[in-house]
């Protein structure tokens, strides 16, 4: 990249300067002093003088100044008389005897001195004092001579060759002065000369009175050149040193002669800011082929007499320089704008928002704007121009300082599509105030100033497609660089993001781009709710409920109209030409807002953009404008409630909107799938026995089913509940009978046990009839056992001839009677049981167990005891005897022996 070394110099406003002939120095007029000042900024010298006019020849080897020394002072002198005399004052008796009480004693009489100040008329007092001091000086300050004109000499143009000066009055006056002497003194007539140049020997002067001179500096001889019908506000020699004289002419609308082309230009522009103005926009190249006028916004280039080319402005010039060939040209405007142009077309372009903006980039393209403060402290209008002879050192003087610009040359190549160019690129000096602009061709030269330079390869825009620069440079120039820089660029796509406030991303993009958006703006909400029989506290309630509820959710992403993504707040789009990316957003509004038995039931929802158009309609509209207003629409509605195993509308609570239909519907059984249900049996409100039930809304409603519990009751067969049913209310107490006997054959029979309630065997439930309350689900079995027949036959008694013993159980019969008498005194008694199969005795009170179907018969035994005791009785009778009558023997003896 290259630099430009930007020096700014204090100055005060209406100044001008002069070039020298490589510019490394150059000479500045402003209103309180005349001077030079160097490249690096420095004051080489300077003098302090009034208003001056300055000239230098065409290499700049000297310099000449006319000091026009002038003093205006007014003084004011106001007067004033005082006056002073004595008063005698009598003072009050009241206050004397008052005074007396605290100890002070008054005379009755007390004198007093007054002063009287009087205003006089102010005396007003005015000196003037005017003179010109024309002098001549060295590029380096040093005085050649000086001579003053006296008071009269009101000098308006000066010229000189660095051996003659003259300087032109407003009176018509021209002075030719040489050596510290004034030469010649000639009148030219009553106008004021405007402009003036000395070319070989001779002096050639505008005036405002139409009029050209050429006025011979040796001789004094007095020339009338040509006239035109405006006063000359340009004066410049062509190739050969003939005058090529600029004439503004006043009619309707202001015209440019060129004189002696005979060019007529409309919209010149007169410049009347700074010392030697009025002035025409204007400037020649020093080998006098080139004119440049400023007109309109445009500069016109006139080469040879002929117009060569045109160059818009983006405002009106102000002041114009020219190399020594013309092909540069600096131009300064009333805006601030700077422009250098290289053979028509313009390499160096700075204007004061853009050089702001382009200050504040840290890195890239910075794209800001600039409060209307620092715009208006940025506009400073170019006063004057200067160019070298070789057109790469410029001067440019704003309104209170002058920037010098020393340009080395760089080479660059431009490496984009064929369809970006022209392109542009931006340079400018850290530390500085301005910055440049050059345009960009495939290839070219740009001139960048010395020391450090950053240079800004800027984006260009052609619709939704645009070049972007790969990257920017920093340099450090010390002189003309010989290998090119090398500006990349690629293309890049504009993207529309819709809504562009909620969709984050880039703006432009070539290849894969990531997209995010929010995920729930806000919305302005409106709640519109229709009229019906509530409290209005209620429905005011519901609606500011309502719209705290409403809110906005990501849906789903648009590419190009195209859905895309998957619900996600984020998407990748390969960007290979403009695209519209647009984030879809639903609303989402609340079905149902209820406060206790009230509501309100939703409509719909308009959704309006911000201009009032509507952009959708629905239960959930959709919309990818931002920002937007709903207005989301309800009715009121009413409490519509059951309780369990019924449903109104369909669940177990709605609110139902005013005049609509509620349908209750009750479920005929409710089976619980575990031996209980359930039952309709009514609506408890009404006793209605239907389980679908039709209400018309007017207002909050409630409808509860009755049911009755049943439970299921499962009895093995062949026990069989009494009504044979199945499901039994709870509570409700039920009879189950059963066969004693379930199965017989052969000897053998299955005979009812006991009963099994649910799994849990009663022993004590014997009997073939249950009678139970039925407070759970039932499944009623029961036990069995197994039983078989015997048969019993006995001699003596009776006994069953047949009886059904369980099996495993002993045989518990016995022959009734168990003895017998047969005949007495013999006496059988039973002894047991003997199996006829077998023969196998069962001695009692052993008793055979039986494990099948058996016969059994009685065995009886003779009880020998009845015959001894008859025969045992017989001999007790004789002892007893015996016993008796001696005991009585010894009671007798022991009542004698007493």
């Amino acid at each position: 990249m290259r630099l430009w070394v930007i020096l700014l110099v204090s100055a005060l406003a209406f100044a001008y300067v002069l070039p020298t002939e490589s510019l490394d120095s150059f000479y500045w007029a402003r209103p309180g002093s005349a001077g030079a000042v160097g490249l690096d900024g420095r004051a080489i010298w300077s003098q302090q003088a009034v208003s001056p006019l300055i000239a230098t020849d065409r290499a700049g080897r000297c310099v000449a100044v006319a000091n026009r020394l002038y003093v205006y002072d007014v003084y004011a002198q106001r007067e004033t008389v005082t006056l002073s005399f004595p008063v005698n004052i009598r003072l009050s008796p009241e206050l004397i005897d008052a005074m007396a009480q605290y100890g002070v004693r008054l005379p009755e009489t007390v004198t007093v001195t007054m002063n009287l100040t009087l205003s006089l008329p102010p005396l007003v007092l005015a000196s003037v004092y005017k003179t010109t001091i024309v002098s001549l000086h060295t590029p380096y300050g040093y005085p050649v001579w000086a001579v003053g004109l006296g008071p009269k000499a009101n000098v308006t143009a000066v010229a000189t060759d660095c051996q003659f000066v003259v300087a032109g009055t407003a009176a018509g006056e021209l002075y030719v002065l040489r050596d510290g002497r004034v030469v010649q003194r000639l009148s030219l007539g009553t106008w004021a000369i405007t402009v003036a140049y000395i070319y070989g020997g001779v002096a050639y002067v505008g005036t405002y009175g139409v009029g050209i001179y050429s006025v011979d500096v040796v001789s004094g001889k007095v020339a009338s050149v040509a006239s035109c019908d405006g006063p000359v506000y340009g004066l410049y020699p062509d190739a050969v040193g003939n005058p090529v004289a600029l004439c503004f002419v006043k009619r309707e609308r202001p015209y440019l002669y060129v004189h002696p082309y005979g060019l007529t230009i409309a919209d010149p522009i007169l410049v009347t800011y700074g010392l030697d103005t009025p002035r025409l926009a204007s400037a020649a190249s020093q080998d006098g082929r080139w004119l440049f006028v400023g007109v309109g916004n445009e500069l016109v280039a006139i080469r040879d007499g002929k117009l060569a080319w045109r160059a818009t402005l983006p405002a009106k010039a102000s002041a114009v320089a020219a190399s020594w060939n013309g092909s540069v040209v600096a131009v300064g405007t009333q805006a601030g704008h700077f422009y250098l142009f290289k053979d028509g077309v313009p390499v160096v372009r700075t204007d004061p928002i853009s050089t702001q903006l382009l200050l504040r980039a840290l890195a890239g393209n910075y794209t800001g704007n600039l409060t209307a403060q620092q715009v208006a402290a940025a506009v400073k209008p170019v006063t004057s121009v200067a160019v070298s002879f070789d057109g790469q050192v410029v001067a440019v003087e704003y309104w209170d300082a002058v920037s010098v610009l020393h340009t080395a040359r760089l080479p660059y190549v431009v490496e984009a599509p064929e369809d970006c160019l022209p392109l542009e690129t931006a340079v400018y000096a850290p530390g500085s105030d301005i910055g440049y602009i050059y345009p960009l061709k495939r290839s070219g030269v740009l001139y960048v100033p010395y020391g450090e330079v950053v240079v800004l390869p800027l984006y260009r825009y052609m619709g939704d497609v645009r070049c972007k620069p790969e990257r920017n440079f920093t340099l450090t120039i010390f002189g003309d660089v010989a290998e090119p820089l090398v500006f990349r660029y690629v293309k890049q796509y504009r993207v529309y993001k819709q809504p562009a406030d909620l969709v984050k991303g880039p703006d432009w993009a070539s290849g894969p781009a990531t997209f995010t958006a929010d995920l729930s703006p806000r919305l302005q909400v409106q709640i519109a709710v229709e009229s019906a029989p509530a409290p209005a506290d209620v429905l005011a309630r519901l609606r500011n409920t309502a719209a705290g509820l409403v809110r906005a959710v990501f849906d789903t992403w648009e590419v190009d109209g195209r859905p895309t993504g998957a619900g996600f707040p984020y998407v990748a789009v390969d960007v290979q030409k403009p695209v519209v990316v647009k984030a879809v957003y639903r609303v989402e509004a609340p079905a149902v807002v209820s406060e206790g038995d009230y509501g309100i039931n939703l409509v719909d929802a308009v959704v309006y953009d911000a201009f009032g158009n509507i952009v959708d309609v629905g239960r959930s509209p959709k919309f990818s404008a931002y920002p937007v207003n709903v207005v989301a629409r309800y009715k009121p509605s009413y409490l519509m409630s059951t309780s369990a195993w019924a449903t109104v509308n369909g669940t177990s609570k709605t609110y139902a909107e005013y005049m609509t239909k509620a349908v209750f519907r009750a479920e005929p059984v409710v089976d619980l799938r575990n031996g209980t249900r359930y039952v309709f049996v009514k609506w408890a409100e009404i006793e209605d026995t239907n389980t679908v039930l039709v209400e018309t809304v007017t207002g909050p409603l409630r409808r509860t089913p009755v049911y009755v519990r049943q439970h299921r009751v499962v009895v093995a067969p062949p026990a069989q509940v009494e009504g044979n049913i199945t499901w039994v209310d709870a509570g409700k107490t039920i009879r189950i009978t059963i066969p004693s006997v379930i199965s017989e054959q052969a000897g053998v029979r299955v005979a009812f046990k006991n009963w099994v309630i649910n799994g849990v065997p009663n022993a004590t439930a014997r009997s073939t009839t249950l009678t139970i309350r039925v407070d759970r689900p039932l499944n009623i079995t029961y036990q069995t056992k197994k039983q078989y027949q015997v048969s019993l036959t006995t001699r003596y008694g009776s006994a069953p001839p047949t009886m059904w013993v369980d099996e495993g159980n002993a045989l518990g019969v016995v022959p009734t009677p168990a003895d017998v008498w047969s005949p007495p005194p013999l006496r059988f008694v039973f002894a047991g049981w003997r199996d006829v199969a077998t023969g196998v005795v069962y001695n009692y009170p052993q008793m055979p167990y039986v494990y099948g179907p058996a016969t059994y018969e009685a065995v009886w035994s003779l009880d020998p005891l009845p015959l001894v005791a008859i025969g045992g009785a017989a001999g007790v009778a004789v002892f007893l005897v015996w016993f008796l009558r001696r005991r009585r023997l010894r009671m007798m003896m022991a009542e004698i022996a007493e």
